[in-house]
């Protein structure tokens, strides 16, 4: 009985020693930052933004005035919640994540205060996949305690708003609704609930991120051979993702275009993205390294400051894992595999253009959580093993 309490006691103070880790930094640096999440006035400062905007390099091709990504997302939203068309502006995403911005604004007259929750869901979504892979409620806090520190997070409280992170709930939704879908007999409403992020994904930032969700889980299927009801559930729920892409174009729609010339944008923004797949392999070199292949100027290589030590760590762990795995050393459960998977296509998708730390945070998380779940493995390994050979001299 004693020692039942005393479990429980050392496991609720590990708990919330790790939610003190995850919670104290992001906290903290919001609190130095408060004044931009929470004061009011957006309004009085939006015809300086489209001011800005109109002598930027987004509208001067000569000598322009140079309008940071964070700043351009603010007008922006401020501009749609005047009624602008989304496709009147520099369009090299879809609309919604600056309807998120535009909504913000709407509510708080603030452009970044829903960034906040946002974040948070994130964490939330990581530690929902973290505990249905790692099966421990407790280590599945791990990873959302490195995450949560990295510098690469922290930097979405630091520089706000970006797209970045109205999207990555979604992704880390969509990983996980597919997880429970291939986990339960009724599978459908799983899928369709993944679709339906995926959908979220695609349209608040460029589309190749969704298709490379779709693959994944796609490759799943094939992988497995699985080609049975559960597959089929799944590809009926994809069209569900569109819906919603189309749906965001809500106000171009009662502008006057069709769904075919909203399509039309679609193959613009991939045209606009192609420019971009140059430096080939430079993401391994960034991400190992901290060597950042620069693509303008003399395109030299810098460091980039959000870089964290943890990431080649995880990243290494997480094909050391795969090998033990293909080599039967240790048995991957079926969220493993498919998490494995989701990290070699997104690896493989940053592996053929120009790489930036900011096209790392749908991947960091899931890192943290198979560098965990191999640890976790191997300390249990070792463990059995003590055990047997205990047993074996008595």
């Amino acid at each position: 009985m004693k020692n039942e309490k005393l479990r429980k006691f050392l496991y609720s103070f590990f708990c919330v020693i790790l939610i003190f880790i995850i919670l104290i930094q992001p906290i903290s640096t919001l609190y130095n930052r408060r004044d931009s999440f929470f004061s009011k006035g957006y309004s009085k400062i939006y015809n300086y933004l489209k001011s800005s905007y109109s002598s930027s390099q987004y509208v001067q091709k000569e000598n322009p005035g140079i309008m940071p990504d964070d700043t351009f997302e603010a007008f922006v939203g401020g501009a749609f919640l005047r009624g602008v068309n989304p496709i009147h502006i520099v369009h090299e995403h879809p609309p919604l994540g600056r309807y998120v911005i535009a909504f913000s604004i709407l509510l708080f007259d603030n452009a970044n205060t829903l960034i906040l929750p946002l974040l948070v869901l994130s964490l939330i979504a990581c530690f929902l996949i973290a505990e249905i892979v790692i099966k421990n409620s407790l280590l599945a806090l791990v990873p959302v305690a490195i995450f949560s520190n990295d510098p690469l997070f922290i930097s979405k409280l630091q520089y706000s708003p970006l797209l970045e992170p109205i999207q990555l709930p979604f992704i880390l939704l969509s990983l996980y609704f597919f997880i429970r879908g291939i986990r339960d007999k009724k599978s459908f409403g799983w899928f369709a609930l993944a679709s339906l992020m995926v959908g979220f994904v695609i349209s608040i930032r460029f589309f190749i991120l969704g298709m490379t969700l779709f693959c994944a889980m796609f490759l799943y299927f094939i992988i497995k051979k699985r080609f049975n009801k559960q597959f089929i559930c799944f590809v009926i729920s994809i069209p569900i993702s569109l819906i919603v892409l189309f749906a965001s174009y809500t106000k171009t729609i009662a502008d006057g275009y069709s769904l075919w010339q909203i399509m039309g944008v679609q193959k613009y923004m991939f045209y606009y993205h192609q420019t971009k797949l140059e430096n080939s392999f430079s993401f391994w070199d960034l991400i190992l390294f901290n060597r950042w292949h620069t693509w303008w100027g003399d395109r030299s290589i810098i460091h980039d400051n959000t870089w964290f030590i943890a990431w080649p760590v995880a990243i290494l762990s997480t094909f050391s894992f795969l090998i033990a795995s293909f080599v039967k050393i240790i048995h991957m459960n079926e969220e493993e595999k498919f998490l494995s998977i989701w990290v070699l296509a997104y690896c493989g998708l940053l592996s053929i253009g120009n790489s930036t730390t900011r096209y790392f945070l749908p991947l960091v998380p899931v890192l943290y959580i198979l560098m965990v779940s191999f640890l976790v493995r191997i300390i249990y390994s070792r463990i059995a093993l003590k055990k047997k050979q205990a047993n074996h001299e008595k």
